[in-house]
């Protein structure tokens, strides 16, 4: 390459000698003006080819692609909105699907689904059986917490009633009669009893709730017959469901609960589990219906800063909360769409921040547009492209990342547009418009097209870290957000310049027409670097870090000391040992749950997990569905595969019948020393909570036709096992239930049977006690394989406790995973970036203890890993790097402008980008700190975590990687691995390189 200069022409490529800083420089003070480029040689990298291309493309033709650009942008934005929308929630959505537990779970429903129906869909009746999913929840404590006397008071006994009057007299279209569990057979529709109403023990169970004030001395006389009646089975079955645990010794109750449940299937439906999503919607508007003479009757109310169920809700000296599935879908739906009103003020401020810095509303207009144009194009190659229809709530988290990482993209390019106007001076006698300015586009483009790509690549690897999850909701944001940060600097190379240019050759014109004061304060000398963040650099940060080695060293250390305490505590970090707190602790939802489970002295079955033993089943065939479509990961809940029956499957064979036998006594009496079930000395298995299909089967023959299962035919055995499976009802449920999913009868043959179990694993508890009583399942089912080929495996499921159980410990795998992808991913970027392996060593180290500092103190603070930690875990190496990037790429640049010791490179990297570091903080910062005023606790999570990664990111950079750059060097060409020797690349002369800082003034 050869480029001219004034003394003619020279071959080769141009070398830069090595020279100290001069003398009498003064660290800390106004550095000198740069050396002007002269003339621009011959591109050397692809980034110069491609930068003088599009520079000289644009700069001649200006309005022309400016327009072009912004119209080419706006369409597509707008034709992007056609995709643009949320996907209907399903139940399967953060299902690992592609797991065993999940495709036993699959199997089993498959299967029940096949099943030979024991009363047509036309003639089966709607709402017979009353729902723990669809239900609520009342638990009645004194309002003053420190009161220990009886509840059982006449007034505070009518207040309850007149509460549950709210739901059980509520009319209308959406009314409680329309929601009910109905008295099976009755052609009148009448509702079922609500026999676990705690009021309703007092008022009587057929009351008309009217809630008149009953006298003491009855409500007494009923409270110690029940309380006595504690002492027998039968007692303790009924009554230990609506008393706290310690009733039996103050012989009163000072906290009591009540649960409602409603009917399903809803009508036009065959099951509970038939399109859920459906009836899910329908039941909600009936909660919806009752939340208004609810609050009114409570005296709480919805605002437009908190929820009403962020208040305490009291009447009368009594406090109550409710809480069922539904109540609480209803309430994250209305929490999200208010959180979501937080990301306008992160528009704004980013907004106020970008022009700011760039003092200039055009380009702070431009530069907002292609942010948030970036969210429905990412949108629509991700729904387009990629093929996927799942977008939900976790997604719309990407406007408070995008946000930060789009504005520091545009940073880069117009901090480095400004500085140009002085490396390249403008000779007006020789040069036209066109020439000049394509000359320092040159220059302003290529830096950014280099920066911006090193540090957009990583963040985007980040999120495509989080794409490998087996988690579909964390995959496909991971796929959305990196498309998003492409898109982003798509866009800072191609829109971003015209907009620029227009802004130099237009609208600063305008602006300086009508602007004598501030055209008078730009003509100062560019050399004053007079911002707060300059002015800290300049006379603070720089001359404290050269001045004496002790500062440096000491920060040196103490970030060290800090970064092995932060990791000690991270690696604390566990899986949660509690349910995810999705509400604030002031939110009512918040441990009630728990208090459910662990306040009472009993339960009702639906509190505990049911898991269901089949024999039969083999498998689930995917590719296999009734609808003929092929299962979409993306839309989980739809066709998820037809089950595999095993044929060799007899339940006429004896040898069969009497391993079932078996399994149903050793289910019933298995060990379970786990937590859950109770600690040493538990059972997996509730009293009496196997149904044993055989065992009743045995009494129903005998009684019916004095007959026993050995002295019948095989066919005989089917014909009256068939019978009994259309003509009787389990003993646990003689009203609403049936043996028809029990008693598998597929096309007129018994395919499969089962074996249900209440088990003693309370619902919703945390992974590691689920860990423990699967543990115990798994070995249990070791010893109920007999190897009988008729009888063959057994296939269990516990609805979502086995699955959830694997999800959870898919987010710990999974952030593991992505730190294993994303560490060498950043160490590649920085080795290219710098093309130095010790300064990118010296940068790994940092990010690696920027991430130990996050997760730390994110331990310290008592979180586990979550939903919310375990994303943000991988998107903090995305960001963390961004800063070390930019100021090891800058004291690499030093070697090429003859700075060669590392003390020159040292104030060379923070005058020049310094202040563009503090800049991109604030920015990132400031645009997630605004989901801390959410309700959510995932989102207050985020922000709390988007702000430390950013806080840990500035001090390591700036109290880290540039102290161990000052002190340890590299020196001259030392690390380098690529022949870098003060190369100026693809230019003659060269004074100081372009520099991107705060202000986008010169700076060294």
């Amino acid at each position: 390459m050869s480029s001219p200069s004034d003394s003619g022409q020279t071959g080769g490529t141009e070398m830069v000698s090595y020279t100290q800083a001069p003398v009498n420089e003064t660290l800390g003070s106004s550095p000198p003006k740069a050396t002007p480029v002269s003339e621009i040689g011959e591109p050397s990298t692809i980034f110069d080819r491609i930068s003088a291309n599009v520079a000289r493309t644009y700069s001649h033709d200006i309005c022309k692609y400016f327009c072009i650009m912004i119209w080419l942008l706006v369409g597509i934005m707008f034709a992007s909105f056609a995709l643009w929308g949320a996907s209907q929630p399903g139940e399967y959505d953060w299902t690992v699907s592609s797991h065993e537990y999940s495709k036993d779970q699959d199997a089993v429903a498959s299967a029940f689904k096949e099943v030979d129906l024991l009363v047509s869909a036309d003639e089966s009746e709607s709402r017979t059986t009353k729902s723990f999913i669809h239900s609520v929840f009342y638990i009645y404590e004194h309002e003053d917490a420190s009161t220990t006397t009886t509840i059982a008071t006449a007034e505070k006994l009518q207040t309850m009633c007149e509460i549950e009057a709210k739901l059980a007299t509520l009319t209308g279209a959406d009314g409680y009669s329309n929601y009910c569990a109905l008295i099976p057979g009755n052609p009148s529709g009448k509702c079922q009893n609500m026999t676990l109403s705690y009021p309703l023990l007092y008022y009587g169970i057929h009351h008309d709730w009217s809630c008149p004030l009953l006298t003491q001395s009855d409500i007494d006389t009923q409270t110690t017959t029940m309380i006595d009646a504690l002492s027998t089975d039968a007692g303790m079955l009924f009554y230990s469901f609506f008393f706290d645990k310690n009733v039996e010794d103050t012989t009163y109750p000072v906290k009591v609960r009540s649960m409602v449940q409603l009917g399903s299937p809803l009508e036009g439906y065959t099951s509970e589990t038939d399109k859920m999503t459906e009836q899910y919607a329908k039941y909600e508007k009936l909660f919806t219906a009752w939340e208004d003479p609810m609050f009114e009757y409570i005296g709480v109310e919805h605002t437009s800063t908190k929820s009403a169920f962020n208040q305490k809700h009291t009447k009368d000296g009594l406090e109550v909360r409710y809480w069922g599935f539904d109540i609480q879908q209803l309430e994250f739906k209305r929490v999200v769409q208010f959180d979501m009103f937080f990301s306008m003020f992160s528009l704004i401020f980013v907004y106020i921040w970008i022009f700011v810095h760039t003092g200039s509303f055009f380009l702070a207009s431009i530069a907002m547009l292609q942010i948030v144009a970036s969210l429905p194009i990412g949108n629509a190659i991700y729904k387009g492209v990629f093929q996927i229809e799942y977008f939900d709530t976790l997604h719309t988290l990407v406007i408070f990342l995008v946000l930060g990482v789009g504005a520091d993209d545009v940073f880069v390019l117009v901090d480095g547009w400004k500085q140009t106007a002085e490396l390249v001076p403008r000779d007006e006698a020789n040069q036209s418009e066109a020439e000049y300015l394509t000359k320092r586009m040159t220059i302003a483009y290529s830096r950014t097209a280099q920066a911006v790509f090193n540090t957009s690549f990583t963040t985007a690897m980040a999120f495509v870290a989080t794409a490998i999850s087996p988690i579909m909701p964390i995959s496909t944001f991971g796929i959305y957000a990196a498309l998003c940060i492409v898109i982003n600097y798509i866009m800072v190379i191609t829109f971003t310049p015209t907009a620029v240019l227009v802004y130099e050759t237009r609208v600063s014109k305008w602006k300086n027409c009508f602007s004598c004061c501030c055209s008078s304060k730009e003509e100062k000398e560019v050399d004053e670097r007079g911002g707060i963040v300059e002015k800290f650099f300049d006379k603070a940060y720089i001359p404290s870090m050269t001045g004496s080695k002790t500062v440096a060293i000491f920060s040196i250390i103490t970030c060290i000391a800090w970064g092995f305490v932060a990791g000690s505590m991270a690696l604390k970090l566990t899986p949660p040992t509690e349910q995810e707190k999705w509400f604030s602790d002031e939110h009512m939802f918040t441990g009630l749950l728990e208090d459910n489970s662990n306040l009472f002295l009993g339960g009702v079955d639906d509190q505990f997990t049911k898991m269901n033993f089949v024999y039969g089943i083999t498998g689930i065939d995917r590719d296999e569905n009734p609808s003929g479509e092929q299962y979409n990961p993306y839309i989980p809940s739809d066709n998820r595969g037809t089950v595999i029956f095993n044929d060799a499957f007899d339940i006429t064979n004896a040898n069969t019948q009497a391993d079932i036998l078996a399994a149903c006594t050793k289910i019933q009496n298995y060990a379970c020393d786990a937590k859950a079930c109770g600690g040493s000395g538990g059972a997996l298995a509730r009293p009496q909570g196997v149904t044993c299909f055989l065992e009743e089967f045995d009494s129903w023959l005998t009684a019916t036709y004095s007959e026993t299962r050995g002295g019948l035919s095989a066919a005989n055995f089917l014909t009256r096992l068939k019978e009994f499976r259309s003509d009787t009802k389990p003993e646990r449920d003689p009203i609403a239930g049936s043996w028809e999913q029990i008693i598998g009868v597929v096309d007129d043959e018994v395919k499969y049977v089962n074996l249900p179990t209440v088990s003693t694993l309370p619902t919703l508890r945390p992974l590691d006690e689920k860990k423990e009583v699967r543990d115990v399942v798994d070995e249990l089912l070791k010893e109920l394989d007999t190897g009988t080929a008729t009888t063959g495996q057994v296939t269990t499921e516990a609805g979502i406790a086995w699955t959830w159980m694997v999800t959870e410990q898919g987010l710990v795998d999974g952030l593991f995973t992505g730190f294993a992808i994303c560490f060498p991913v950043a160490f590649l970027v920085l080795i290219v970036a710098t093309k130095n392996i010790i300064v990118s060593f010296y940068a790994i180290a940092s990010i690696m203890m920027i991430v130990a500092s996050v997760m730390g103190v994110v331990q310290s603070m008592g979180y586990d890993l979550g939903v919310a930690e375990s994303i943000a875990g991988i998107i903090v190496i995305g960001f963390s790097v961004d800063y070390v990037v930019h100021l090891a790429h800058m004291y690499m640049e030093g070697l090429e402008d003859g700075k060669v010791t590392s003390k020159d490179r040292f104030v060379y990297a923070c005058t020049h980008m310094g202040s563009t570091v503090v800049a991109g903080a604030v920015t990132t910062g400031g645009s997630g700190s605004f989901m801390a005023f959410c309700q959510l606790t995932f989102f207050f999570k985020m922000a709390l975590l988007i702000v430390l990664t950013i806080f840990f990111s500035l001090c390591y950079a700036l109290f880290f990687f540039m102290p161990m750059l000052l002190l340890f060097g590299p020196d001259t060409t030392k690390g380098n691995i690529s022949g870098v020797k003060g190369k100026v690349s693809g230019y003659k002369e060269r004074g100081p390189s372009m520099a991107v800082n705060g202000n986008g003034k010169e700076g060294v």
